[in-house]
């Protein structure tokens, strides 16, 4: 073939058959990376509304007080403890079949308040008060108090306890002497030979081991929980002694439990996990499966 020196032409692609343009190439790229951008921002952003949609149906739940719920984290309004998820409050236990719990841990809590009980006083300025055992918590053996009888209500009688005189009331209450420091200001009063009122203890600061009243539980034998086993892998009945309950106002905030918290004695230690929301239907729950057990065994 001659060459006539002429230029390629125009249909031939100005240039060596089968090369693409650099500008078409560059043109592509753009696209590539364009669909690439466009694809990873719809994986993003479906994701996003997926979690979005998962937080809005995530319920939150108070620890505390299992019937306040909430689609989104926050506060409860009446421990101001901080919700959690459900997930978290209510973890489920092997071999159990109601999973409708709210487990919490027993806590010791510093617990500031006054002591007012009944008593009765003689005319010899002897007399006694019923407290409950928590209530001598962090008092002195001879912890001052005032007393107010019923025929001079508004006029108080300085008092001290004598704690190593008492005796036991019930499970959770035991009597306690005091004595008048001036018995005879007493009898000036016209009091007779017994006057009952009330004695008052002024605020001290305790330590007390608490659990919501919710988790405690009641039968002929006495109070009782239902505490994690050792194992780990179930809650079982646990005999509980409690003292007071503290269910009103500054008294329970002080004790983390707006609703009430009821003082353990003795049978639990601080961090053992309990049962505290529905632990009537789990103590349900737990009773026909150990009579299912003993019916299947035979006894």
């Amino acid at each position: 073939m001659l060459d006539h020196g002429l230029p390629p032409s125009r249909e031939s692609g100005g240039g060596p058959q089968g090369v693409v343009p650099p500008p078409v190439v560059v043109g592509r790229i753009v696209l590539l990376v364009a669909a690439a951008a466009a694809l990873v921002f719809g994986v993003v952003h479906a994701r996003s509304q997926d979690r979005a949609a998962a937080a809005v149906m995530q319920e939150y739940v108070c620890p505390m007080h299992p019937q306040i719920k909430a689609h989104a984290p926050g506060d409860c309004p009446i421990c101001n403890m901080a919700l959690v998820p459900v997930s978290e409050a209510m973890p489920e236990t092997p071999g159990a079949t109601n999973d409708n719990r709210v487990v919490t841990e027993a806590r010791t809590r510093m617990v500031a308040r006054a002591t007012r009980s009944g008593a009765w006083v003689g005319a010899d300025g002897l007399g006694r008060v019923l407290l409950y055992k928590d209530d001598l918590v962090g008092l002195a053996a001879e912890e001052p108090a005032r007393f107010f009888g019923q025929k001079s209500p508004n006029m108080p009688f300085d008092a001290h306890l004598i704690s190593a005189d008492q005796k036991p009331h019930d499970d959770s209450t035991v009597e306690v002497a005091f004595r008048l420091d001036r018995p005879s200001d007493h009898l000036r009063e016209g009091a007779g030979l017994m006057d009952v009122g009330a004695l008052l203890i002024n605020v001290r600061a305790r330590k007390l081991l608490v659990v919501p009243t919710s988790a405690v539980l009641y039968w002929a034998s006495g109070p009782y929980v239902l505490a994690q086993a050792a194992s780990g892998d179930r809650f079982e009945k646990r005999r509980v002694q409690v003292g007071r309950i503290l269910d009103s106002g500054y008294e329970a905030e002080r004790a983390g439990r707006s609703e009430g918290a009821t003082v353990i004695l003795s049978g639990l230690r601080e961090g053992e996990k309990v049962i505290a929301g529905y632990a009537f239907f789990n103590d349900v729950d737990r009773r026909l499966r150990e009579a299912h057990a003993g019916v299947a065994d035979g006894s």
